[in-house]
C-alpha cells in the first residue's frame, strides 16, 4: 500500500511539472525596453577644414552666379572675407568685408564684428548691410540683420539633398576646425 502512495505522489509531481512547463512555455516573452525614437533619424558628424570649405564656396558661387551680377569671392582665412571689385569711372575699386564666424545654439553660423572697406575708405557697416539686405540676391539661407550688424547663415536651410539636415557644431578658424552634423530626417 505504501508503494501506491509513493507512485501517485510521483505521478502528481510529474503532472504538476508538465503543467508548469506548458504554462511557462506558452507565456509571452517580455520584449526588451527599446525607446521609440520619432522625428530625427541617424546623425553623422563631419569635420572639415578651411581649404575644403573654400572649395565648396567657390564651386557654389560659380554654379549660382547669374549673368551681369557683380562678381565676388568668399575666403576663409583668419576671418571670413568677402571681396569684390566695383568699377567706378573706368577703374576697379576693391570692396572688402571681414567677419568673425561663430556658431549659435541652433547650429547656425553668425557672421559678426564686421569691418568693411571700399578702396582705403572705411564704410559704415550698418548702411552697407542695409544696402545688401535690400538689393543683393542672396540665397534663402542667408539672412542679413543690418541693425545688429550681423549676417546669419541658417545652416539647416542649406539644401544638401532632400531628407538630409545640416547643422554647424563648431566653426573655429584659428584651429582650422569646422564640424557639422548631418541628420537623415526620413
Amino acid at each position: 500500500m505504501k508503494w501506491k502512495i509513493l507512485f501517485f505522489s510521483l505521478l502528481g509531481i510529474n503532472a504538476l511539472m508538465i503543467v508548469l512547463l506548458l504554462f511557462y512555455m506558452f507565456q509571452p516573452f517580455p520584449s526588451p525596453n527599446i525607446p521609440n525614437i520619432k522625428g530625427e533619424g541617424p546623425t553623422f558628424t563631419v569635420q572639415t577644414s578651411k581649404q575644403h570649405i573654400n572649395t565648396l564656396i567657390r564651386d557654389y558661387i560659380q554654379k549660382h552666379k547669374k549673368e551681369g551680377e557683380l562678381s565676388y569671392d568668399v575666403q576663409l582665412a583668419d576671418r571670413l572675407y568677402i571681396t569684390s571689385a566695383i568699377p567706378i569711372f573706368g577703374k576697379q575699386v576693391d570692396l572688402k568685408m571681414a567677419f568673425d564666424p561663430n556658431v549659435d545654439e541652433s547650429g547656425n553660423i553668425i557672421l559678426a564684428h564686421p569691418t568693411m572697406t571700399f578702396g582705403r575708405l572705411r564704410l559704415p557697416v550698418s548702411y552697407v548691410l542695409a544696402y545688401i539686405e535690400k538689393h543683393a540676391s542672396l540665397p534663402n539661407w542667408v539672412k542679413v540683420d543690418a541693425k545688429k550688424e550681423r549676417i546669419y547663415i541658417v545652416v539647416s536651410d542649406i539644401l544638401i539633398k532632400k531628407g538630409y539636415m545640416l547643422k554647424a557644431k563648431t566653426f573655429d578658424l584659428s584651429k582650422d576646425d569646422m564640424t557639422f552634423t548631418v541628420t537623415i530626417t526620413k
